[in-house]
């Protein structure tokens, strides 16, 4: 069985990988585990400038070492061109001898300095794929670590290895999700994000800001004011959640103010099943993006015009693409009705699409990278 002082300093470490803040109570169980002053966590085979941490009453020390004498540390560089291997764990006297120690500066002007005369190192891989020493330090005045100190690191290791991996992979996905918060405040797109009922429960500011003409959310469910609108937007919007089986399509809803219209998309999001993700999550979810579709869509006439639309054809897709019907565009071009449908045909050719909805999609994407 194991010792429950060992098995306190596992559930420390632990502990501080979901908890950063407790990483210096963890550095300073294992220290004690071991019968060191503090420990240290230094990544090998480093060329540039040095990142290392340290238990509190290694502050100072840490912060000399990361400073100059990281490149004076003999042992430390004697690990990484002899090849150790992952998983070693022993002291410093596995590649130096006391002849060497004696003459090293990195003892005698450094560690000495800080009442270290030992380390006791355990080589563990983070997973980057690149080595860590996870150092405990033995005061001058204990003299050599024993045999039991190196089977005590010899257990600890491979949590300590796991535990930091764990800490840095969820230190890693904080940022992520802190950038990408961000980054959807700022989108000119509204975003609505919905569970696997389809309630929303995130809403961007630029989503906030559509609210209350034509587009609402009531009850956490997404609305549109108008009755035929909403059929289409809950079909879509029942479509990308998990059980959906037609493809999602965009949508245009109608604002009663006579405003131009929005347009929604809705994206399918899905939990990787047998994972932890789905007790979390579910089966997914949905995001909902909807634009508006109000002011001068001019600045995608040459993009389509690029794509190879003439003119006329161009005037019709520009028209269609901020939700007005055919009728009114061929009213609005002086054309009759079938040569607006002719148009329209040579459109969905020329760029390989087949439904109104699809230039809509095309021509909000175009506005939204124009305006961006």
């Amino acid at each position: 069985m194991a010792d429950p002082d060992i098995l306190a300093v596992i559930d420390t470490l632990y502990a501080a990988a979901l908890e950063p803040e407790r990483w210096e109570e963890a550095l300073a169980a294992v220290s004690q585990a071991v019968g060191a002053i503090g420990t240290t966590i230094v990544p090998l085979g480093t060329s540039g400038a040095m990142r290392s941490i340290a238990s509190a009453n290694l502050s100072e020390a840490n912060a000399s070492y990361q400073e100059t004498w990281w490149r004076h540390d003999t042992p430390t560089g004697r690990l990484v061109t002899r090849g150790i291997k992952p998983g070693t764990v022993g002291t410093d006297r596995l590649v130096m001898d006391e002849d060497e120690i004696r003459r090293d500066p990195f003892y005698q002007e450094f560690l000495r300095h800080y009442d270290i005369g030992q380390s006791l190192a355990a080589l563990t891989p983070l997973g980057s794929g690149r080595l860590h020493s996870i150092a405990a330090q033995r005061s001058l005045k204990k003299g050599l670590y024993e045999r039991r100190d190196v089977e005590t690191m010899a257990l600890l290791s491979p949590h300590i290895g796991r535990a930091v991996t764990v800490g840095l992979e969820l230190a890693e996905a904080r940022r992520m999700a802190l950038d990408l918060a961000s980054a959807v405040e700022r989108l000119a797109w509204g975003v609505v994000l919905l569970d696997t009922e389809g309630l929303a429960r995130h809403v961007n500011q630029t989503a906030l800001g559509l609210l209350g003409d034509g587009f609402t959310i009531t009850h956490q469910r997404p609305r549109a004011t108008l009755r035929s609108d909403d059929a289409r937007l809950q079909g879509a919007i029942r479509a990308a959640l998990p059980g959906g089986v037609l493809p999602p399509e965009g949508v245009i809803i109608r604002r009663p103010s006579g405003q131009g219209p929005l347009y929604a998309e809705v994206v399918p999001i899905r939990s990787r099943p047998d994972t932890l993700e789905a007790l979390a999550f579910g089966a997914g979810g949905a995001m909902l993006l909807i634009r508006s579709l109000a002011g001068d869509p001019k600045s995608v006439a040459q993009h389509l015009l690029n794509m190879g639309l003439t003119p006329s054809e161009t005037r019709i897709a520009e028209f269609i693409g901020i939700g007005g019907t055919l009728r009114s565009a061929a009213d609005a071009n002086g054309i009759t009705y079938q040569t607006a449908r002719t148009h329209l045909r040579a459109v969905f050719a020329k760029l390989g699409i087949g439904r109104q909805s699809d230039l809509v999609a095309l021509v909000t994407r175009l506005v939204a990278s124009a305006s961006s």
